[in-house]
């Protein structure tokens, strides 16, 4: 074995001793896990999942015309109909709860928050049809482009890009990622916090140890020992997003199945323009998740590195989280738009709703160019600071 792979085993082990660690994985975990057990039934045996799995299942892959949309009325009219006790009450007052109701009690609920999220009324989703269904999506669009501060032409490209989208749309059940969604958010804070308390002493550390002396007279220098701090921190942060994020899609997987992976992303996110599938969503949203992952750690490197103060790096990424909780006014133009990029956005459904274009790139793709390119940028300036240090030091 190399020096080098037992230098960076050592260092890797070093960071993964921390109890800190361990504990702040640990809760993340636990509250990644209790978000995915909110919808589950009282009884927890997953009677109401497996009702809604097999009505809805039932009818996956059929196309949502007008004829889907009659079928869901006259199921839940039938409801309706047949245990006049529980709704003639509720009908007399507020006709859109006691149609909500019955759609859950027929199995429906799924389908109907789908309907729902478009219209956007329980008046609304009791009699539409498949053409107002698929303009109030459009609208949808173009409305929260505009209040966004999207300009006209941005949001014309974007209703190209949805009227790309095959119509009447296959209806797929495809709870579990809906439930995905709300978790990934989470998700994206935790790793913000967790990895800034893995590796806010990575460079700190030397100084508050007193090994940095050690390291000078090392026979080769500073830069094999940088080199490996940065494998090791990069890997360290990789292994929480890892964790964090199977767990968040095995337990839905587990209790909801992956049924709706090719369905159209518009089955979860209404209002997205996006012309792409919900799995290849998914697979975008794990590669946000390991770039930001990585984003993250070099970013906390170079703190460590700089503040020579786990301290420090924590209160700076500290200020960090709590300015992430606030938006630009849209009003702002280009500031409001770069500010989309942030990194406690990068895992928010809301990614797939923006129709903000930064010249010829969308969100996404920009976000990714630039924490790739960041984070290079940020490895060569930790790698030459790191080295310039040895050089001054002597």
């Amino acid at each position: 074995m190399s020096k080098m792979a037992v230098l960076y085993k050592a260092e890797l082990r070093k960071i993964l001793s921390k109890k800190s660690v361990w504990i702040a994985l640990l809760l993340s975990l636990a509250l990644v896990l209790l978000v995915g057990f909110t919808n589950f039934s009282a009884d927890g045996k997953g009677v109401y999942v497996k009702q809604q799995e097999k009505t809805l299942g039932a009818i996956s892959g059929q196309k949502m015309d007008d004829e889907f949309f009659e079928m869901f009325h006259s199921t839940v009219q039938k409801e309706l109909d047949e245990h006049p006790d529980q709704y003639n009450s509720l009908l007399e007052y507020d006709r859109g709860e006691a149609y909500k109701r019955a759609a859950e009690s027929a199995g429906m609920k799924a389908l109907y928050d789908v309907i729902y999220n478009t219209v956007r009324s329980k008046d609304a989703v009791i009699d539409v049809t498949a053409d107002e269904f698929y303009e109030k999506m459009r609208k949808d669009i173009e409305s929260d482009g505009l209040e966004l501060g999207c300009t006209q032409e941005e949001v014309d490209e974007w209703l190209q890009w949805f009227d790309k989208v095959e119509k009447p749309i296959e209806y797929s059940y495809a709870l579990s990622y809906q439930n995905v969604l709300d978790v990934l958010f989470i998700i994206g804070w935790a790793l913000i916090l967790n990895i800034a308390i893995a590796l806010s002493g990575v460079f700190a550390d030397e100084k508050t140890h007193r090994t940095d002396a050690m390291i000078l007279s090392a026979k080769n220098g500073r830069t094999p020992i940088c080199l490996v701090k940065i494998a090791a921190s990069i890997t360290a942060a990789l292994l929480q997003t890892l964790v964090l994020l199977g767990s968040c899609i095995g337990i839905e997987f587990l209790f909801y199945g992956a049924d709706g992976w090719n369905a159209p992303i518009q089955i979860i996110i209404p209002s997205s323009p996006w012309n792409i599938t919900i799995g290849e969503m998914i697979l975008i949203y794990a590669g946000l998740a390991i770039l930001s992952s990585i984003f993250f750690a070099i970013t906390n490197m170079v703190l460590s590195h700089l503040t020579k103060s786990a301290v420090a790096t924590m209160a700076i990424h500290a200020g960090i989280i709590f300015a992430g909780l606030f938006n630009v006014p849209s009003k702002l133009g280009l500031i409001a738009k770069l500010w989309q990029l942030r990194p406690s956005m990068a895992l928010y459904y809301g990614t797939f709703c923006n129709t903000y274009r930064y010249g010829v790139f969308n969100n996404v793709e920009l976000t990714t160019i630039l924490y790739l390119g960041l984070s290079i940028i940020l490895v060569l300036f930790l790698v030459l600071s790191y080295k310039k240090s040895q050089v001054q030091s002597r």
